[in-house]
């Protein structure tokens, strides 16, 4: 008996089940450091990350990224975002196991105050020198920044198959 299609299509996706599409910003100031946050989410607890998050339906990844940014450091803060894509993460992060694809682009800190502006999902944000990086840093953060050292970019995966 063959088995049932059990696939789900794009338009019956459950909040949680699917393929979550995503944006991060790699953050840098005039002395060429990196702005992490410390994440309290429960995907990642504890580690260091770039801000960002999910793509809404029909959002460009620039316009996310811009909605993303201000959510997370506040609307005074200025960043200018990149088109340069430093890496493609793909991950799938406990507790959830939801399969997700991050696109992280660069930018640049500009001006502006920047905040806790979601208590919950972020202690801090801080500014660290590429070669004084925080532990643990999140899923990919440390291949995206050799990626912007090389001036190159990666598509970063958990999922290759392990020799």
């Amino acid at each position: 008996m063959p088995k049932k299609n059990t696939r789900k299509t794009p338009s019956d996706f459950e909040h949680g089940n699917g393929i979550k599409s995503a944006v991060d910003v790699a953050i840098f100031n005039k002395h060429g450091q990196i702005l992490l946050g410390k994440r309290l989410s429960k995907a990642g607890f504890g580690s260091w990350g770039f801000p960002g998050g999910h793509i809404m339906l029909n959002e460009s990844i620039h316009s996310a990224a811009k909605r993303e940014l201000c959510e997370e450091l506040g609307k005074d803060a200025i960043i200018k975002i990149s088109k340069k894509i430093l890496a493609v993460r793909e991950n799938v992060i406990p507790p959830y196991f939801t399969h997700h694809i991050t696109v992280i682009l660069a930018g640049s800190y500009l001006k502006g105050k920047i905040i806790i502006n979601e208590s919950e999902k972020c202690e801090q944000w801080k500014w660290f020198d590429l070669d004084k990086l925080p532990h643990p840093l999140f899923s990919g953060i440390s291949d995206a920044l050799d990626n912007f050292k090389n001036k190159s970019s990666l598509i970063i995966s958990d999922w290759y198959e392990k020799k």
